[in-house]
């Protein structure tokens, strides 16, 4: 049994983690600007991340609720959903997350998870070289998959008071026409699953 030290080192890998993922994709699909990224390193390889403030407080109150979630082994997934203005989906990106422990006693596990995330992120670079050029009215929103008695927990949280969520309905949901699934990586250290499906 980990100790909460323990879940809350992993949880935050793997919020670190989503974060870098989103920024590259936001950057690599070009729903922003380049200007507004700037470049570090991470994992021992150059990640673009944003310095936009109302971006960063909209991933920064998103993730903080993944953390919530995690934390409560309550997230199951998340998704970064990239649409149009009328609504028409044009691509996801899944990360599904498996609810279980990840070893970090030694620095070997450190060593192997690091490399873990250096190859899925550059899986994920090649992967997203492939897609087709988005509109240039393309825009996103983070979605995450929880229970609906964590997303009323979640709602009430203290935390998170000054921030509202909305439940996605099949109403709300958009346009989906046939998908193409592009299967990425699976990150074994940290449980991580991530699939592209591009809307055809």
């Amino acid at each position: 049994m980990a100790s909460n030290n323990e879940i809350n080192l992993e949880t935050d890998i793997i919020i670190e983690l989503l974060e870098i993922y989103i920024n590259t994709i936001l950057y690599a699909r070009e729903i922003y600007p380049p200007e507004i990224f700037r470049e570090r390193k991470a994992y021992n390889i150059p990640v673009h991340i944003s310095i936009l403030k109302p971006l960063n407080e909209y991933l920064g109150k998103t993730l903080q609720a993944a953390r919530e979630l995690k934390r409560q082994r309550k997230l199951n997934k998340v998704e970064i959903l990239v649409y149009k203005h009328d609504a028409s989906h044009l691509e996801s990106y899944v990360f599904e997350l498996e609810d279980r422990e990840f070893a970090l006693e030694t620095d070997e596990h450190l060593i192997e998870l690091e490399e873990q995330i250096r190859i899925s992120l550059l899986n994920l670079d090649g992967q997203l070289k492939t897609l087709r050029k988005l509109p240039s009215n393309a825009t996103f929103k983070v979605l995450l998959h929880t229970t609906e008695a964590a997303f009323v927990r979640l709602e009430n949280s203290s935390k998170l008071e000054n921030y509202s969520f909305v439940q996605e309905t099949e109403q709300n949901q958009g346009h989906k026409s046939n998908t193409q699934l592009l299967p990425v990586s699976h990150t074994a250290s940290v449980g991580i699953q991530l699939y592209v499906e591009e809307y055809l």
